[in-house]
């Protein structure tokens, strides 16, 4: 891999620019002075915008936290470095993304998942997850992020990888008097071929009145994003004495999400030492979203003729089958999202002593509905390639995929869910700073939070038709024509019939009219009923130290917080009340070696509490149907109510070099030994007599994750001219985590830890335009273990990377143009069955294939 002399060589790049960095010194005239010539520039003579004003911050905001923290900042209102909160994340060191839908999906710090979010530093959440969704948050909204890869006592317990903290913006950020900015981007996706909007506002003011100094702000954002992913896939493999794969097919998921934000907030100063502010945070979520399927079933049929792999002949590479049974279906979703937080806060200082409080509400509710429907037909012949390229390729013949005639109306699946989620929180800081001495201050706080979480669903059973209604009987609007070329032509299938998405969700009645079923939407199933209501009672006291080593002076931070929580989970013939205390310390040093060399020092335990909806007792079971010889009946998947905290104690160590405001060079190294790491994992269960293979989240026993990271960034303004104006940002992260196999026994890599990952940037900011190219890559890792069939059980992610560009230019002081591209270079991701299966047998063949959009943006932001 080339990722190692990329990053590990920035080392010796720092030796050839640094001493041009030695001429551009920060304010504070630390390091040498300038020599004369071309290259006598100081930091202080460059007008500072863009995207070097945010590296900048965020520089300054690392350098002087207590905390390890990286940070994202937006230099302007409505101008994050990136379209969204996630998108921002990836470019911050240790940080990993997964896309889907469109969009960054998720968010991993150093790989692993488990990450407290907060907004403005207070605990939110999205439905029954225990983190908000960052996709929720417009990215016109927020003024930075900040991600905290130590703890200290008083940052909210949760997340063995660290925590992330939104900020968004209060109208004390401002100058007085009135400010109004706004801005729209028009975007275009290639795969979908649809076009796609973003629109934002954000008015504040503050004034003078004879009760004290007062803001208001009101910001507002709007993003309709429509997007198509495509997969084509081979499902696990079953057989004797030549397993082949149960299915093969592909997938279009197509959707139109649509994403409403609107922040207010409020702050008072009626005097010098008192502010007291009001918040208020609104999110809307909506994605009409549909799965079209084209599913072939190679053992649904006569098979013909298998050829093995060369090396895994127990593994079929290909196969025939005549009169082959063959399905599509189409699987129509509409998801929506409801979030609301309020809190009411303030701040008194009085001499020595600091204390404040704050109110939260939160509530969030989350409903969901889907109707699938199957269709089939007989195929006459299907020749099926399962490594085409490292891509499954399906050749039909004998059969007009497009004549709705062919096609008999099989299986539907009408379900609709309802979670909803509400919390209130209340939180008490008193702070003390002494004179001087050993201690600088001292920090005491409480932190209460109930939350109550509900959801209930109805059973997720397929109902059979009486296989006399083919499409061609059902009006022309109710079936569609599926798009082509799927993964670039790979799978080889064209363009087949399937059910209209829109007829199943707006015409549903109709469609349970053709199974036999009554009007109206079914009822909650009882048995799929859950309910978990937590309380929290939190207490915490640190201090603040500073003391000298010699010529070296080291501050710091120590202390602990004692968390208690009670829990009571009811649901699904599953009851469970739990009281459990922990206490976690923490200490966080900082030496400053020189004026601009610093070494960090962390140690810190830290717990995190399952999701809640994996807590959910409930399991979702889907027979596979007479497809061929299977090992199981069929596959299931659910929840866990024995899940127990995970539990670390983190080790951290960083050296930061900072030569110049926005110049800099760290290298870290961590260490997490964690105890029941929560992991996904598949097992046969018998359900009424049969085998199904069904995947729960499940307690490891003992594991660790460990690495480095190392990150460089500057601006070259010794070089002359127009080239003064370029910059880089370097950062590279490798990784290793393990943990024990609850399932087998022995050890095993945790899952989504790439070993490597990286970011290369670079940078030009000059005459008012500001660009950025930027190429993101991680390593393999492993997705899931336990996937059943005879080939490979686990699941591993080839290395992906993708390149993304970025650019403005500011036509005046007031207005800005835009344009942004994204997956440039169209990426592929594959994802293999690697490794061997439970008969201990080695193989490795594709599984996944997937395709994602390539944007193209246009706009412009306004500011007075």
């Amino acid at each position: 891999m080339a990722i190692r002399p990329l990053v590990f060589c920035s080392a010796s790049a720092v030796a050839l620019v640094l001493g041009g960095a030695a001429h551009a010194q920060d304010a504070s005239g630390q390091g040498s002075s300038a020599s004369s010539g071309a290259s006598d520039v100081s930091e202080q003579d460059i007008i500072v915008t863009g995207v070097r004003a945010s590296l900048m911050s965020a520089q300054n905001i690392k350098k002087n936290s207590i905390n390890i923290v990286d940070s994202i900042v937006a230099e302007d209102i409505g101008k994050l470095p990136d379209n969204t909160v996630s998108d921002a994340l990836q470019r911050v060191t240790g940080v990993q993304i997964t896309r889907a839908a469109g969009e960054a999906s998720s968010v991993q710090i150093r790989g692993l998942p488990n990450v407290a979010t907060l907004v403005n530093g207070l605990e939110t959440f999205t439905g029954t997850s225990r983190a908000v969704s960052l996709g929720d948050i417009p990215a016109e909204l927020v003024s930075g992020v900040d991600v905290y890869k130590t703890s200290t006592p008083d940052l909210v317990e949760g997340g063995v990888a660290g925590v992330i903290n939104v900020r968004l913006r209060r109208p004390f950020d401002f100058g007085e008097g009135l400010h109004v900015a706004g801005g729209v981007r028009g975007i275009y996706s290639d795969q979908s071929d649809k076009m796609s909007y973003v629109g934002s506002a954000l008015v504040s003011d503050r004034w003078q009145t004879g009760l004290g100094e007062m803001g208001l702000l009101l910001s507002v954002s709007y993003n309709r994003r429509r997007y198509q992913d495509q997969d084509a896939f081979n499902y696990v493999s079953s057989g004797d004495p030549v397993a082949i794969p149960d299915t093969v097919g592909g997938i279009y998921s197509s959707g139109d999400r649509k994403r409403t934000g609107i922040n207010l907030a409020y702050q008072w100063r009626p005097t010098e030492n008192l502010e007291v502010h009001a918040d208020g945070l609104y999110t809307k979520y909506s994605n009409l979203y549909n799965n079209s399927y084209f599913i072939g079933l190679p053992k649904a049929g006569t098979v013909t003729s298998i050829t093995p792999y060369q090396d895994y002949d127990f593994l079929g590479e290909s196969s025939t089958t005549t009169n082959a049974y063959t399905l599509s279906s189409m699987q129509a979703y509409l998801d929506r999202t409801q979030s609301y937080q309020g809190n009411l806060g303030a701040r008194w200082t009085g001499g020595h002593v600091t204390f404040s409080s704050e109110l939260t509400y939160n509530y969030s509710k989350i409903k969901d509905r889907n109707v699938i429907v199957d269709t089939s037909f007989n195929a006459p012949s299907m020749t099926v390639n399962y490594n085409y390229g490292g891509t499954p390729n399906v050749d039909i013949s004998g059969v007009d995929l497009t004549d709705p005639s062919n096609y008999t109306v099989r299986t539907l699946f009408d379900n609709h869910s309802l979670s909803t989620s509400k919390q209130w929180a209340w939180r008490n800081d008193l702070e003390y700073a002494f004179d001087g001495g050993f201690l600088k201050k001292f920090k005491i706080g409480t932190r209460y939070t109930h939350r109550s979480v509900e959801s209930q669903a109805t059973t997720s059973t397929g109902i059979a038709s009486d296989g006399t209604v083919t499409l061609d009987m059902l009006s022309t609007d109710a079936y569609t024509t599926s798009p082509t070329g799927l993964v670039k032509g790979a799978l080889g299938v064209g363009q087949y019939l399937t059910l209209d998405p829109d007829y199943l969700l707006n015409n549903t009645d109709a469609v349970r009219e053709l199974f036999g079923q009554s009007n109206g939407d079914r009822a909650y199933d009882p048995a799929n009923y859950f309910a978990d209501i937590e309380s929290t009672y939190a207490f915490y006291g640190m201090i603040e130290y500073g003391f000298d080593i010699g010529a070296i002076p080291v501050t710091g931070t120590a202390g602990a917080r004692v968390v208690n929580t009670v829990e009571q989970l009811v649901g699904n013939t599953a009851s469970s009340k739990e009281n459990y205390l922990n206490v976690l310390p923490s200490i966080n040093a900082k030496l400053g070696l020189t004026d601009n060399l610093f070494l960090r020092l962390a140690w810190g335990k830290t717990i995190t509490r399952p999701e809640f909806s994996a807590l959910n007792p409930l399991v979702s079971y889907a027979p596979s149907g007479d497809t061929g010889t299977q090992t199981y009946y069929g596959s299931g998947s659910g929840g866990n109510p024995d899940l127990q905290p995970i539990k670390s104690t983190a080790y951290d160590a960083s050296l930061e070099f900072y030569p110049a405001r926005s110049t800099s060079l760290t290298v870290a190294g961590f260490y997490r030994d964690i105890k029941g790491y929560i992991q996904t994992y598949s097992a046969p269960e018998t359900i009424d007599g049969e085998l199904y293979l069904v995947s729960r989240p499940r307690n490891t026993g003992a594991g660790y994750l460990a690495g480095a990271e190392v990150a460089y960034q500057q601006f070259f303004d010794f070089l002359p001219g127009a080239l003064s104006g370029l910059g880089v940002q370097l950062n590279g992260t490798y990784s290793d985590g393990m943990t024990d196999d609850p399932i087998n026994g022995g050890k095993q890599r945790v899952v989504n830890v790439s070993h490597w990952s990286y970011n290369a940037v670079a940078i030009y900011e000059k005459f008012g335009i500001s660009a950025r190219l930027a190429y993101n890559w991680r390593s393999s890792y492993v997705d899931s273990y336990n996937s059943g069939g005879s080939q490979a059980s686990t699941i591993m992610v080839r290395p992906t990377g993708q390149l993304d560009f970025s650019a403005s230019y500011d036509l005046t002081d007031n207005v800005t143009l835009t344009f942004n591209a994204t997956n440039i270079t169209d990426r592929t991701y594959h994802d293999y069955f690697k490794g061997v299966n439970s008969d201990g047998v080695y193989s490795n063949t594709p599984r996944d294939t997937r395709t994602y959009d390539r944007t193209f943006e246009i706009g412009a932001r306004v500011k007075f």
